[in-house]
């Protein structure tokens, strides 16, 4: 065939296929679906796994600053890379950014919509594809997940392409669908580990159908082949990471949220409305009654995952993602069958349409409202401009905040929170969490943040509200994590140095640390008729008072850590029953007589000791501890007050003047 004959054959394909209503239709439908997924896609920064999925995609792309954040491979048991290697490719050629990793799932969630059109009519005809695509289009969950870069877009719209696969052998019996479907559902693997589901639901249609007679026997070794060849990333993956991956695998399925059983109903509802869960659960009837192959493609396919997800001990919002394809064909069938049967007009049928999807038009405005995480990105480019280059960083995290600031800010950062997930600390250490039975872990609230300040690797403190999602492991994990965090500011004498707002209102707040030990320590000696003295855990930078047996005996300043070292003559009539007592600009004060001796700095009843010392091997690199103005948090007010410190310390100290 000639060039010009092709060019003439092309021509004539388009023409008919502009000449179609469906098809106008259907683009109508994926304009819908790519204005919802795609507007304003930059108004709130990253969520924290969002941040590192998009920093694992810049360290592939070749980004050395982000290689100090993060590491290849996933805390959790759902990382294989595929999305961020996708997402690699396009800062390759555009840069590294917030909003082309999400476009890059808002995409694929877009070419979603299109496949399920696909599926609904290669197995109902056109009427329910297009149905069955507008249903996806305006779903508010599908929406909210297509504009987040996490790996769920992309895996479901593998999982889903090779759903259709599978439609298609059974509309065709031409096994090239079948080595299509072993293609897709090894890359589904690649995106995230889950989508092995979709091997099981193969199995449970050729059981339910007995079509593995329809199966060539010389399809089943390239079938076999295919899938390796294209699981090749996973391999790859494995061969780099395999002790970690295992290790990480065995924590994460310890997971637990404490949810009622009906987590997903509630959480489903709240996204898209009762009406469409009736319409779900009206196609999923339809199709139990009718039982044709492909009515038991989709019955397996929404059985197999919603039973996974039940039995599965950890609850997420983003894992009901793939099977909503499924129940938006099923919901189509439905609506397509009744309005077959009121045989109603063309314009009559599209405005009952309307007005059954009208609902979901609230419940998307409702989603992309949603604005978790919002303040933390300003935060770290806040930080980024305003503190030393080495300056630590710690936020209230469920495991992965933290890498909000380090993928805004490039500051190191570490979490605050409660989770069973081990901890990937800058420059690539792991940290396991100590696992028990008992309960979750709290090596990140009572362990190792004490650890980080003490050692002036963390300066900074940030607090955030808002940024939940996922059910919580503990029932009282996120208020019980946000009242220790609290206190942890207030313990290091957090001076608040910025606030972030959105819509007029707070919702971050920056803490610089003022002091490096829970409380003050003071400790003296006699010398040569003088008195030496020693103190730490006062504040950075400070002048300090010092008083001996109720009489101001001199000044002195904190250096940058909070300590001092100071050398007075020998008070008259020095005795080991007498107070000596020091206190900083900021009403912090410790007091010591004779019989004290240095290095005591905890009460055995001091609860962020009570976890025993970090592993001698984990070391962390040395912060920036700066001197804050104003006064710390812990100790509000200006000049200390004799009364004040003297309820404090006790009677020895009162009658100072």
């Amino acid at each position: 065939m000639s060039g010009s004959s092709r060019l003439h054959r092309v021509r004539d394909i388009l023409m008919q296929q502009f000449s179609r209503p469906d098809f106008w239709m259907l683009l109508g439908i994926l304009v819908i679906a790519s204005f919802t997924r795609l507007w304003n896609l930059g108004e709130i920064g990253f969520r924290g796994d969002e941040a590192v999925y998009a920093g694992q995609a810049a360290v592939i792309a070749g980004d050395d600053e982000m290689k100090r954040y993060f590491v290849l491979i996933s805390r959790g048991n759902s990382n294989f890379l595929l999305y961020q290697y996708v997402v690699a490719l396009f800062y390759v050629v555009f840069g590294v950014g917030d909003v082309l990793a999400r476009e890059v799932s808002a995409i694929f969630s877009i070419l979603t919509v299109l496949v399920t059109f696909e599926i609904g009519r290669t197995l109902y005809g056109k009427t329910v594809g297009l149905i069955a695509a507008l249903l996806l289009a305006v779903s508010s969950y599908a929406i909210f997940l297509g504009r987040l870069a996490l790996l769920d877009s992309t895996m479901t719209f593998l999982f889903t392409v090779a759903i259709l696969c599978i439609a298609e052998w059974l509309s065709s019996q031409n096994p090239r669908w079948l080595y299509a479907f072993a293609a897709t559902a090894a890359l589904a693997i690649d995106a995230k580990v889950t989508s092995v589901l979709v091997l099981i639901i193969f199995g449970v249609l050729l059981v339910l159908t007995r079509s593995r007679h329809l199966i060539p026997a010389r399809s089943v070794p390239i079938c076999g082949l295919i899938f390796l060849a294209f699981l090749t990333p996973a391999f790859f993956h494995l061969s780099h990471h395999g002790s970690e991956f295992l290790t990480f695998l065995s924590q994460s399925i310890r997971r637990v949220s404490h949810v009622p059983w009906y987590y997903y109903l509630t959480m489903i509802a709240g996204y898209e409305g009762y009406l469409i869960l009736f319409l779900w659960l009206i196609g999923f009837a339809i199709a139990v009654v009718r039982r044709r192959s492909g009515d038991i493609l989709l019955i397996s396919s929404a059985l197999v995952i919603i039973v996974f997800l039940q039995v599965y001990p950890l609850k997420a919002f983003n894992y009901f993602l793939p099977v909503v394809p499924v129940f938006s064909v099923l919901a189509a069938r439905a609506m397509a069958a009744a309005l077959t049967r009121l045989s109603l007009r063309p314009a009559w049928t599209g405005m009952a349409v309307f007005l059954l999807i009208a609902p979901s038009l609230f419940y998307i405005h409702k989603t992309m409202q949603i604005d978790s995480y919002a303040g933390m990105r300003e935060a770290a480019f806040w930080l980024e401009q305003n503190t030393p280059a080495n300056a630590g960083v710690m936020t209230i995290s469920r495991g992965s905040a933290q890498s909000v600031i380090s993928f805004y800010g490039q500051r190191d950062a570490y979490p605050f929170g409660r989770f069973r997930l081990a901890t990937v600390l800058p420059g690539g250490t792991i940290v396991n969490a100590r696992l028990n039975s008992g309960s979750t872990p709290t090596d990140w609230v009572r362990l190792w943040p004490p650890k980080l300040v003490q050692a002036g690797t963390v300066s900074y403190l940030v607090f955030y509200t808002d940024a939940g999602d996922d059910p919580p492991e503990d029932p009282i994990v996120d208020n019980m994590t946000q009242r220790a965090f609290k206190a942890f500011i207030e313990t290091y004498g957090g001076h608040l140095v910025h606030t972030v707002y959105r819509n007029h209102e707070p919702r971050v707040w920056i803490y610089e640390v003022s002091r490096l030990q829970p409380r003050p320590t003071v400790d003296f000696a006699v010398e040569q008729d003088n008195l030496k003295i020693e103190g730490r855990g006062f504040r950075l930078g400070s002048e300090v008072e010092v008083y001996y047996n109720n009489a101001k005996i001199g000044r002195v300043e904190s250096d940058q850590r909070g300590a001092f070292s100071a050398s007075f003559p020998l008070p008259v009539g020095v005795s080991p029953q007498d107070y000596l007592v020091a206190v900083d600009d900021a009403g912090n004060s410790a007091s010591s007589t004779g019989h004290h001796v240095w290095g005591e700095v905890y009460s055995t009843d001091n609860e962020l000791t009570q976890s025993g010392e970090p592993p001698s091997s984990i070391t962390f690199p040395a912060g920036a501890v700066s001197r804050s103005g104003g006064s710390g948090v812990a100790e509000p007010g200006g000049a200390p007050c004799a009364e004040c410190i003297g309820a404090r310390i006790g009677p020895a100290w009162a009658g100072v003047k």
